[in-house]
């Protein structure tokens, strides 16, 4: 894993490329699945080789928590999207643009909402929420 101080980024090896994952992204998750977990969140430097390798043991952490059957972290989904799952929304950003699609959820120990963009998807991305973000039901 290499640092990229300039665009405050962890570069992580993967398969034939490299995954980026920005400092604050991940030490809000770190902090997310200690919380989670009900244990103390030891402060870290972040954009350092120690603070990745404690967002590492906090997942690892929850991976095992969710060994048990029907334990799955729900930190990652989104709370206004939560009651609309697998129906079809317009969400509005802050800056006016509207997007629509269906309301999914990944699988895993710790899913995230999906944006499906049709009945015939086969899948979608990660479903982007900006806070002052709005959503309603379409359709």
């Amino acid at each position: 894993m290499e640092i990229n101080l300039e665009q405050r980024l962890y570069v992580i090896p993967s398969g034939n490329g490299y995954s980026c994952l920005g400092f604050d992204v991940c030490e809000q998750r770190r902090v997310s699945y200690m919380q989670w977990l009900g244990l103390p969140v030891q402060p870290v430097e972040i954009g350092t080789h120690h603070a990745y390798a404690e967002y590492q043991r906090a997942l690892e952490l929850v991976r095992i928590r969710c060994n048990s059957p029907g334990v799955r972290c729900t930190v990652e989904l989104v709370p206004e999207l939560v009651r609309y799952e697998r129906r079809r929304v317009e969400v509005t950003y802050p800056d006016g643009t509207k997007t629509r699609f269906i309301v999914g959820v990944s699988t895993g120990f710790i899913p995230v909402h999906l944006e499906i963009k049709t009945r015939r998807s086969i899948g979608g991305s990660q479903a982007y929420f900006p806070p002052g973000s709005t959503v309603r039901l379409v359709g």
